[in-house]
């Protein structure tokens, strides 16, 4: 149905050469980004500046398949000659994006409120992020290899949870928010963060083998003590054997994992920096 002739989609609204860009739909199964995008084309805004629109996986978007071959946030920076078409694909979106500040959008079994997620050394992307109205921001470079936030300035963002339709409000009013920060529209003023906290993450946190009978205890976000129980099944309860707060814990989103333990690194952009941009890194 698809041969190596696929390709992200894209559309280009604004004067001159496009250095911005704003990506959905990477996993086919989560179209909260297109929705958005579409909410914020439909009315025709004047640009100032010039902005990309990107569905970066359109065969699996097709098919509302969450990947064809490979997870495509998972095999960053891509092989443009490679089999697998998210590969290919992801090769291409770095090409595409090369040259532009990025936000990319997803969505989540985890939690309702939008997650932010940058890659250490990337200080425009922690610049970007921390203009936007977003509580929580993650350093996912410990543990996730071959995200999309690993190529360049690019902030990925979980709206929401999958299939909520205010995950798509959520979406466009961050879109709004990084368009009008970044000059390219000018109709509403420019949004700010409220009180954003910095986190990262340092370690999965495995669901028990063999056993679907668990029940989380823990919330996202609220720090686990060392010998707390963070779920329970009719095996018993799992104790965390070291501190740590929740990152994208759910019982269903991930198949071998219940999530990510973090730790806080500070609520300022300058704390994130210290912790993340450090030369020794």
């Amino acid at each position: 149905m698809f041969d190596q002739d696929i390709a992200p989609d894209v559309v280009e609204f604004g004067p001159g050469d496009a250095d911005l860009a704003v990506v959905c739909n990477m996993h086919g199964d989560e179209p909260t980004g297109a929705r958005a995008i579409q909410r914020i084309l439909k009315p025709s805004p004047e640009f100032e500046r010039a902005v990309k629109f990107i569905v970066a996986n359109p065969p699996a978007s097709i098919l509302h398949r969450r990947f064809l071959d490979v997870d495509m946030n998972r095999v960053f920076p891509g092989d443009p000659k490679a089999n697998d078409r998210e590969r290919r694909l992801a090769a291409q979106l770095v090409a595409e994006t090369a040259d532009c500040d990025t936000i990319s959008f997803h969505t989540t079994h985890a939690t309702p409120e939008p997650v932010a997620f940058v890659s250490e050394g990337k200080p425009r992307a922690l610049e970007i992020v921390s203009q936007l109205p977003i509580a929580y921001v993650i350093n996912e470079t410990p543990v996730v290899d071959g995200a999309f936030s690993s190529t360049g300035p690019v902030v990925s963002i979980e709206t929401g949870k999958v299939q909520q339709p205010n995950s798509v409000a959520k979406a466009e009013m961050l879109i709004q928010a990084f368009l009008n920060n970044e000059g390219a529209v000018s109709e509403e003023p420019p949004m700010h963060a409220p009180v954003t906290n910095y986190f990262e993450i340092f370690d999965k946190i495995e669901k028990p083998p063999g056993d679907e009978t668990y029940e989380l205890l823990a919330r996202n976000f609220e720090r686990v003590e060392e010998g707390e129980a963070y779920a329970k099944s009719e095996e018993g309860f799992l104790l965390a054997d070291e501190s740590f707060v929740p990152v994208l814990m759910s019982q269903s989103g991930y198949g071998e994992i219940f999530g990510f333990r973090g730790r806080k690194v500070g609520e300022s952009a300058e704390d994130a920096k210290e912790a993340w941009l450090d030369e020794e890194k």
